[in-house]
Order: C-alpha cells, then sequence, then structure tokens
C-alpha cells in the first residue's frame, strides 16, 4: 500500500482551499507518537502533536514528590543500544543518558540464598549450577542459540515492517539460526525450558519469571519472544534522571525541528470525507487539516471512537472488534526512603541488580500464582519484583535517600477502591523478608486502575495496549489490515503499541510510522 498516493498530490492537498500548513497530524504524544513526529519534522515535513494531557510522554512518566523522582510506568528499557533514534534523532545530545546495572536479575529466597542473572552467560551459569549443574549446561545452549536469533532476526525485524508469516517463514528456512528460531515459534515458554532440558524446578521458576512479569501467558505458543524478554532483559537500562527524560529528548529534537506541539488538547475524533482521513476536531471543537492523521491511540480509540463505524468497512470493523485486552496488569508501589537500602541475600552481588525477584521458590509455585491472578483470587501479593532505580542514579532522590518501585502482577478485575492499601502493605510485608531499609517518608500504591485512568490507551491496565497473542503479535498487530501502518482509510496511519511490534518501549511502530510516512509524502528518507 505505500506509495499508492503520489508525493506531488499529497503534498498538494496540504493547501487545498489554504485549510492546513501541516503535512502530517500526529494524536498521542506518548514514545511513539513523539518518534514519528519527531522524525518527520527532522525530514522537513510540518507536523503538529495533538496530546491529551498535559504534557507529552505517555508511559515515559516520572513525577517528582518531595525530591523524589518515582516513574510510575516505564523503568526498564530493554532496547536501549539498538533502538535507530537514539543516533538518527541525535537524542544524547538533547539530553538522554542511559545506565546500565551491572546485574540483571536477581532471585532471593528466604534462606538467604540467591540465584543471579547478567548479560555473561558463563557467570549466569556458574550461579545456576548451584542448584542444577546439568540446568546450568542447559543455560548456555540455550543462550548461545539466543543469540544469532536477536543479531539475525530478532532485533533488525524489530525496526522493519512485518511480513506474512509464510513469507517470514521462508526467510527463516535458509538458516540454521532461523530454522531453530522457527521451531521454537510454535512453542510456549514452558516447552522451550522441556525443549533445553532444564530440569531443576527453582531454575525453571526463573526463567520462566523474565516473561511473567510482564503477564504473559507462559502456556501461549510465543517461544520466539523468549530469547527478547531474556536476553535483552539482561541488558536493560535505566534513563538517567528518570524515564520522562527519554520523552523529553524526543520532544525537543521535535520542536527544534520545528514541530508543533498541542497539550492539553485532546482528539475527539478524526474527520473522514470521502472514505479519507482528512483530519482532526478536538473536544472544544477545533478543526486541523492535513493529508495525514498518524493515530498512536489503541484501535477501539483510533477506529471506533475517532473514525466512527460508518467509515469502517465490514472487514476492518470485524478486525477491531475482536481485539483483546491483557488478562494481567501491574501493582504498583513507589517508596521514598530515608536512609539505606539492601538485599538481606548472602551474597553481595545482589545489590547490583536491577531487578530482584522475591516471594516465590519453585515453578509451580509460579503457575498456582498466576492461576489466583487470573481467578482474581489474589487479593495480597505473593510475588514481587523490585527495582531500587537511586542505586543505578543518585539523581533520582535527594542525597541521602532513596526510590524503591515494587511490581507484582495482578487483575485488572478486582475491588480496588476497596483493597489497594492491604494490597500494599502486603507488598510491604514481603519486601521487609528479604530487605533491610531506612524510614519510608512518601508511599505512593498505584493499582491497575490507576494506569488505565492516567494513560487511557491502556483499558484496563493493559500495560502493552493489547494482550500478547499468536492472533495478535507479527503480522497481525493489531490486524492483517493495518500492522503495515497505513489502514484501509486513505490518509489514516497508526503507529502505536497496539501496532507491530509492540509495546514495551522499543520505539518500534513510531519510527515505522513515520518511515511509511514519509514515503507517502514523497519525502527523502
Amino acid at each position: 500500500m505505500v506509495g499508492e498516493q503520489s508525493g506531488e498530490a499529497v503534498m498538494a492537498a496540504v493547501h487545498t482551499n489554504g485549510a492546513s500548513s501541516y503535512d502530517a497530524i500526529v494524536i498521542g504524544g506518548g514514545p511513539n507518537g513523539l518518534l514519528a513526529a519527531s522524525y518527520l519534522a527532522r525530514a522537513g515535513a510540518r507536523v503538529v502533536l495533538f496530546e491529551r494531557r498535559i504534557e507529552t510522554g505517555g508511559g515515559l512518566n516520572t513525577e517528582e514528590y518531595f525530591g523524589f523522582r518515582f516513574n510510575f510506568h516505564a523503568v526498564y528499557h530493554m532496547m536501549a543500544d539498538v533502538m535507530p533514534a537514539l543516533n538518527d534523532l541525535d537524542l544524547a545530545n538533547f539530553g538522554l543518558r542511559y545506565v546500565q546495572p551491572p546485574l540483571g536479575a536477581a532471585f532471593l529466597f528466604p534462606d538467604g540464598n540467591s540465584m543471579l542473572f547478567g548479560d555473561d552467560p558463563v557467570a549466569t551459569s556458574a550461579d545456576i549450577a548451584k542448584f542444577s549443574p546439568a540446568d546450568a549446561t542447559a543455560y548456555r545452549a540455550m543462550w548461545d542459540d539466543f543469540q544469532p536469533m536477536l543479531d539475525q532476526y530478532l532485533v533488525p525485524w524489530t525496526y522493519e515492517l512485518p511480513m506474512p508469516p509464510l513469507e517470514q517463514l521462508e526467510i527463516m528456512e535458509q538458516d540454521e539460526v532461523g530454522r531453530t528460531l522457527a521451531r521454537i515459534s510454535e512453542l510456549s515458554f514452558v516447552d522451550v525450558l522441556d525443549d533445553y532440558g532444564f530440569q531443576d524446578p527453582t531454575v525453571r521458576m526463573a526463567l520462566l519469571s523474565f516473561p511473567a512479569m510482564w503477564g504473559l501467558d507462559l502456556h501461549e505458543p510465543l517461544g520466539f519472544l523468549f530469547p527478547l524478554y531474556l536476553c535483552r532483559m539482561l541488558r536493560a537500562s535505566l534513563v538517567k534522571g528518570g524515564s520522562h527524560r527519554m520523552s523529553s529528548a524526543i520532544y525537543r529534537s521535535f520542536v527544534r525541528a520545528g514541530g508543533v506541539v498541542r497539550d492539553a488538547c485532546p482528539v475527539e475524533r478524526i474527520i473522514v470525507e470521502g472514505g479519507e482521513a482528512r483530519g482532526v476536531q478536538t473536544t472544544a471543537g477545533e478543526c486541523c487539516y492535513a493529508p495525514l492523521v498518524i493515530s498512536t491511540l489503541n484501535p477501539e480509540q483510533t477506529f471506533v471512537e475517532m473514525v466512527g463505524g460508518d467509515h469502517l468497512g465490514d472487514s476492518l470493523r470485524s478486525a477491531v472488534s475482536t481485539w483483546e485486552w491483557e488478562e494481567r496488569s501491574l501493582f504498583g508501589v513507589h517508596l521514598g526512603v530515608r536512609g539505606g537500602f539492601s538485599y538481606t541475600s548472602g551474597d553481595s552481588r545482589t545489590q547490583d541488580a536491577l531487578v530482584a525477584f522475591m516471594g516465590l521458590e519453585t515453578e509451580d509455585d509460579l503457575h498456582a500464582h498466576l492461576a489466583r491472578v487470573d481467578a482474581g483470587e489474589s487479593s495480597a501479593a505473593e510475588w514481587i519484583h523490585v527495582t531500587v532505580p537511586t542505586r543505578f542514579d543518585p539523581t533520582q532522590a535527594s542525597s541521602g535517600y532513596q526510590t524503591v518501585r515494587i511490581e507484582s502482577i495482578s487483575s485488572y478485575h478486582m475491588p480496588w477502591d476497596e483493597i489497594t492499601g492491604s494490597y500494599a502493605a502486603s507488598c510491604l510485608e514481603l519486601i521487609r523478608t528479604y530487605a533491610d531499609f531506612g524510614e519510608i517518608v512518601v508511599q505512593r500504591a498505584c493499582p491497575p486502575t490507576d494506569i488505565e485512568q492516567r494513560l487511557t490507551t491502556m483499558k484496563y491496565g493493559s500495560i502493552k495496549h493489547g494482550a500478547y497473542t499468536p492472533l495478535q503479535l507479527g503480522y497481525l498487530r493489531p490486524n492483517d489490515l493495518c500492522s503495515r501502518i497505513e489502514t484501509p482509510i486513505p490518509g489514516l496511519l497508526v503507529a502505536g503499541a497496539s501496532v507491530y511490534p509492540g509495546g514495551m518501549i522499543l520505539g518500534g511502530p513510531g519510527y515505522l510510522g513515520a518511515k511509511v510516512a514519509m514515503e507517502i509524502l514523497g519525502i527523502d528518507q
């Protein structure tokens, strides 16, 4: 579909009847909206971005409370070193700095033992060997398979338009790495561990925690995601100063290039005339026109609420109606602590881990916990993962103080108005079993309902803008009509986390959205 509208025709449409001075309108100022807008503006396009909230950033949300910087949503950036925008948009010169902790993860146990994971497979295998020498060998074999999958396929494809499944499979079948990736793509996360011969229940629990911490179903055939959620998570970084510094850097890049931001200016509808998207109308009644409209909102917001059913063909209407939200969300507790914070494990290296997991000991424990979450029977924290940003970036609190981030997989469908306080208390009770820390001087609890209220694209607290299932990933995200950015409605593009390659601050949808938009507009890339 790209290029079906000639560049000359599209650019000429900008000035029809003097209706608009913009080449593109972007809806949503989250990371993908900012990226798409900045790429376009830096390429010479005239772009306006509309944002519902009083400031841009979306999930790159950092707020300051009495000197503590709390990252209420995104904090781990798994693709920090490979995201094209870092260099393309010169984000370092606009203030973006990353800090990579020495270790990716630590699993803490009540007896003081621990299991440590880093991006050095030899060191990680040695730690696994304390629990199971055979599993240590299996881990090396799996890691050695996963790395070329990432380098040859998964990372490059994150920043390329998706291919139909058969075409993708044909490419993968051309070498051994691709064939192995194709094979594990048919497996669940549990099946992958079986395939590599992992046996120890504690080691299996630890490995399954990497996808489980993001709410993924461990029994769905999503094995191709395992290299990303394990290897990339073990290279994850924090943004120095808080995640919002990333969105601020993209914002500065956009504005420096002449882009216009309209924050606190919600879009009410996408103007469709003659079957084509022509512009947007705000809730205040203001209309803005441009030959391209790029929405980074979820499918329901874009097509049902803003375009309207009358302008959707039967195929698109059907595709949108089947969109599934995530069954699991996150409960967060953010602490401002006076004094120090340290894990009580006997291994001092646990202090160097970006994320510390605590509360479970075996694979059966993990499956039972997730089953209780899905059944709405988990009214207290049983399993948490903890990050202490100030251990790696002291700028996120005043001297002598710490910020602590606690997260627990939970269900949106719980009476959070009634149980938020008790659930937060159970998180604190659990963390005190594994850590010593000073006086809590600030505390903020954020249930899944808070996620939805703060970020309306994340309905039901759906942190990735929609479930990761085989029918909502790759060429099918959000559906086979829209996964390549263009939609069946000429002039309307989609480029948010509900579009390929998905959420998690990958920078992929915004990057691809700009690429397609520039091709339509006839702008050299």
